[in-house]
């Protein structure tokens, strides 16, 4: 036998329920023409960004004017893994950015074949070379790519 499906529910304009509940209690929701409760939903399903773009508004409309980040002119690094997460590493790319402009790429480097160890030694090369030239001490952030995106292996 079987298992039944569970059912699938939705924000309601008023509460979180069931769809075939929310089109029987509340059918006004469901009209095309209706686009309040429509509007509803989309704000109980993304409070926080609709929270922040109501504050930025209100902000500007008062003339506060929002600070800029800190180390405007900072450089930061961004480490590109393709490969599969804890199984193998195909290629490692680098991205420097100084505050949010792309200072330097990297094309991907080919690593199959080699270990851990030899894996890690070359990671921490390049953070050598990071912190020496862009006085960078660790990646701001880390991707894991499928291998099937490797630009290199793409043009040849």
């Amino acid at each position: 036998m079987g298992r039944k499906a569970a059912p699938k529910c939705v924000y309601c304009a008023r509460n979180y329920i069931t769809e075939e509940e929310a089109q029987v209690k509340h059918p006004e929701c469901y009209v095309t023409t209706n686009r309040l409760c429509y509007y509803k939903r989309y704000r109980l399903r993304n409070k926080s960004r609709v929270n922040a773009k109501r504050r930025a508004s209100a902000a500007r409309a008062k003339g506060i004017e929002t600070p800029e980040s800190v180390l405007p002119e900072a450089y930061r690094a961004e480490l590109e893994i393709y490969g599969k997460e804890n199984q193998f590493v195909h290629a490692i790319a680098l991205k420097i950015y100084q505050g949010n402009k792309l200072t330097h790429q990297m094309s991907p480097q080919h690593t199959q074949g080699l270990r851990q160890p030899e894996l890690e030694a070359y990671i921490s090369k390049l953070l050598d070379y990071l912190e020496t030239e862009y006085a960078i001490d660790c990646f701001g952030l880390i991707y894991w790519l499928n291998p099937e995106e490797c630009s290199e292996c793409r043009e040849n």
